[in-house]
């Protein structure tokens, strides 16, 4: 006898040999038993998960000779037959082969005729979807009252192209996709049956690959066995399927979580040189942060979700330690994304590369409320914590929650800023005070000329004392001192704040204890800098230079246009005889 595949010589004979599709089986043999057979099947689902298997054991069950039952004994002329293929009652007919009218004409002249030697004359249709519009019209009528000796089983890996016509005349089952663990048992089923030594690994690999297919994995299995030799590692024997190996995928995981760019890299060159899929291995990638990201959520329901060995689940909990599920889903999102880049790309090797580093380089993310509780964790120890003294004498204080006032004493280094520290040291060094400002008695009155060269640093002193009358004080100059008055010129904008006097004996009393000299201040005012440049821009304007351009250049009118999105249309001269719309100046003339 001729050598037969895997696929073939370990196909289901009966239902109790069907893998994973028991909701269909147990129905079936339920109709047997009930005699509640339909004439019409409709068996859906993706490619290799049994429909012409199933669609063959109903039809044994239906025809074998010694009786109708659930068990057919696959022995009987009958049985051997449609298990072969060749059986005359039951026809195979491929629907992408036989897709015209003509040939569903043919098919309704024959379903007229009782069958040969069996009970019923069963047509097994695979590929239906492939029917064209008028055959599917012509097969109505027949498919909705055939015979009674008449069955037909209908299967198609694309439900959705069969019209709603013929869907409403059938029973339709979907077929699952097979999951890992069960195709994996089959596999060493097979593998112990053909008295064959693979390691668990290299068949968990041909399972993954498989994606649910018994068939896609019995004919891996079959390359593998035609492959494998004595001596050979599980990489050498999955490298001539080109099948992604697990330890590929875990060592990217694993180097992506410890932010491992060059570890990356070279499993991007490992999994190229050995031809491996940039898109499999990206799809596998996607998969191992899935099954992350199920342990990391809920790590009772993974469980029961995830067909994973014992070896595996111990690597993803191994690997929990360092991340967190924002990061994982972080980490996925980007995945999925490359994955379709990868599809569409012309250099694939490139693209995972820099989804690889991508990821490698992503922050890693904390749980909001595992950091909130560490937080209160703190607060709730900070806040039992004394007052420690420092050298000084001033309490530093207890550091308080976020979001509370943390309060501290005026003298402390973290508010003085340190030039005003530096300013008064060293006036109280060359005055005869000490380190504070405390007047020892030997600090003579400054005289005017030492008050209008250290003016700068009397204001970079008062920052220390009183930063607010310090910062009304900034670019201002000590124009003169007399024994009585000291002029002092301020910004024009700082005017007002000195008009009620407040602000103006604050300033005697501050340069008083400074210098040791009592005067009577008087404030004049000046322009701003800024103000002073506009004026040169207007008078350059005026002497020939082009307004337009002086404008342009101007920062605050290239802030306006760019907040406003304006544009300058013209640019007039300003009418210094106009009253100004400036606040409080009334009819003055616009300055």
């Amino acid at each position: 006898m001729s050598y037969l595949v895997l696929a073939r010589k370990w196909r289901p004979q009966t239902f109790e040999e069907v893998v994973g599709q028991a909701h269909v089986t147990r129905t079936l043999r339920n109709a047997i038993r009930a005699g509640r057979v339909a004439h019409a099947y409709l068996f859906t689902g993706a490619r290799g998960v049994g429909k012409t298997s199933v669609a063959r054991i109903l039809a044994k069950s239906l025809n074998c000779e010694p009786a109708l039952s659930v068990s057919p004994c696959n022995v009987c002329s009958n049985c051997r037959e449609i298990t072969q293929g060749h059986s005359v009652d039951v026809p195979e007919i491929d629907g992408a082969s036989n897709r015209g009218i003509d040939s569903i004409r043919e098919l309704r002249e024959t379903v007229r005729y009782r069958p040969s030697k069996s009970r019923h004359k069963i047509y097994i249709i695979d590929e239906v979807h492939m029917l064209t519009t008028e055959a599917f019209n012509a097969l109505l009528k027949t498919l909705e009252e055939p015979p009674d000796h008449v069955r037909f089983i209908l299967a198609t890996t694309e439900p959705h192209k069969i019209p709603a016509t013929i869907l409403s005349r059938c029973q339709r089952f979907d077929f699952r996709r097979i999951d890992t663990p069960r195709l994996l048992d089959h596999l060493k089923t097979i593998v112990t049956g053909e008295q064959v030594d693979l390691s668990e690994p290299v068949l968990y690999a041909i399972a993954r690959e498989a994606d649910g297919s018994m068939r896609d994995a019995q004919s891996l299995l079959e390359q593998l066995l035609a492959f494998s030799g004595d001596g050979l590692s599980d990489e050498e024997i999955l490298d001539v399927l080109g099948v992604v190996d697990r330890r590929s995928v875990h060592r990217a995981g694993a180097a992506v979580l410890e932010g491992d760019a060059l570890t990356c890299l070279q499993v991007v060159d490992d999994i190229y040189r050995r031809g491996i899929d940039s898109r499999r291995f990206c799809q596998q990638l996607c998969d191992f942060f899935r099954n992350l990201l199920w342990l990391a959520v809920s790590r009772e329901k993974a469980d029961a979700v995830l067909d994973l060995p014992e070896t595996e689940k111990e690597f993803l909990n191994e690997r929990l330690g360092g991340t967190s599920a924002e990061s994982l889903y972080l980490c996925l999102q980007c995945l999925v994304k490359g994955e379709e880049e990868i599809r569409r790309s012309s250099s694939p090797r490139l693209n995972l590369e820099m989804v690889l580093l991508r990821l490698s380089q992503l922050p890693r993310l904390e749980d909001m409320n595992r950091v909130v509780d560490e937080l209160e964790r703190l607060e709730q120890v900070l806040s039992g914590m004394p007052d420690q003294p420092r050298p000084g004498g001033d309490p530093i204080r207890s550091v308080e929650a976020p979001g509370t006032r943390v309060e501290r004493r005026e003298s402390d280094p973290a508010v003085r800023p340190r030039f005003a520290d530096e300013a008064e040291a060293g006036f109280n060094r060359s005055h005869g005070a000490g380190p504070g400002g405390e007047d020892l008695g030997l600090r003579p009155p400054a005289s005017p000329e030492d008050m209008v060269s250290r003016w700068p640093v009397f204001v970079q002193w008062l920052h220390g004392k009183d930063p607010r009358l310090a910062a009304k004080l900034g670019r201002s100059s000590l124009k003169s001192v007399s024994e009585s008055t000291a002029e002092l010129e301020i910004l024009e904008i700082y005017e007002n704040l000195f008009q009620n006097g407040e602000n103006t004996a604050a300033l005697a009393a501050h340069a008083a204890g400074y210098f040791g000299v009592s005067l009577e201040w008087r404030i004049s005012t000046k322009s701003s800098v800024r103000g002073e440049k506009s004026e040169r821009a207007v008078k350059k304007g005026a002497s020939g230079a082009n307004p337009r351009r002086v404008v342009m250049e101007s920062r605050a009118v290239q802030q306006a246009i760019e907040i406003l999105g304006g544009e300058l249309i013209e640019v007039r001269p300003l009418d210094r005889g106009a009253p100004s719309r400036g606040k409080g100046r009334g009819s003055k003339p616009s300055e």
